[in-house]
């Protein structure tokens, strides 16, 4: 798969790159972009800029949190469901390759901002083994921000709307191509 790259005419975008807003920093109090701006990239590609206060893992699937403006994201699945989060945006975090990790702030480090991808080919997303291609995805309910082909029943994960592992069977060890169609999270299982 090519590597992808925006093609949005705004000045600055790169979906590779991370900011950690800190208050002891010149740059302090605006990141580069508003959360929630978007961008356009090869590939059928669009991406979304979001913000976290949380560690995730290359390649791992998130939720957008139900906040107006706030486009703060979380980890799908790895926990008990008592109420799926139905309708909320999924996105997958990674950049061009699939191989950007987000750091969480600390410090004077107050928050962390980055591209989230929520539409196009993919090139990786973190997967359960064996999860099959061009089936319906569920959250997991072990392992925060990873897909499985695999229902969790009801209380343990969701069904997760407008994306497909593409290529290939899934495998831990990826990477495992996607297509995103804007998913959102569908009902429990």
């Amino acid at each position: 798969m090519a590597t992808i790259y925006s093609t949005t005419a705004q000045e600055g975008i790169d979906i590779n790159s991370v900011f950690i807003q800190d208050s002891s920093t010149p740059e302090y109090p605006a990141p580069p972009f508003v959360a929630g701006e978007l961008a356009w990239g090869t590939d059928g590609s669009e991406w979304v800029y979001c913000t976290a206060s949380i560690t995730i893992a290359a390649s791992s699937v998130v939720r957008v949190s139900e906040v107006p403006g706030s486009w703060s994201v979380a980890l799908i699945g790895g926990a008990t469901v008592a109420s799926p989060p139905t309708g909320d945006l999924i996105g997958v975090v990674g950049g061009a390759k699939g191989t950007v990790a987000i750091p969480a702030p600390t410090g004077t480090q107050t928050a962390t901002y980055f591209w989230v991808q929520r539409a196009g080919n993919c090139p990786n997303v973190n997967c359960a083994a064996s999860t099959a291609v061009n089936t319906v995805l569920h959250s997991s309910a072990t392992v925060g921000g990873q897909v499985t082909s695999t229902a969790g029943g009801a209380g343990t994960s969701y069904q997760l709307n407008g994306i497909v592992i593409s290529q290939a069977t899934g495998s831990t060890a990826g990477p495992n191509t996607a297509v995103l169609n804007y998913p959102a999270v569908g009902v429990t299982n």
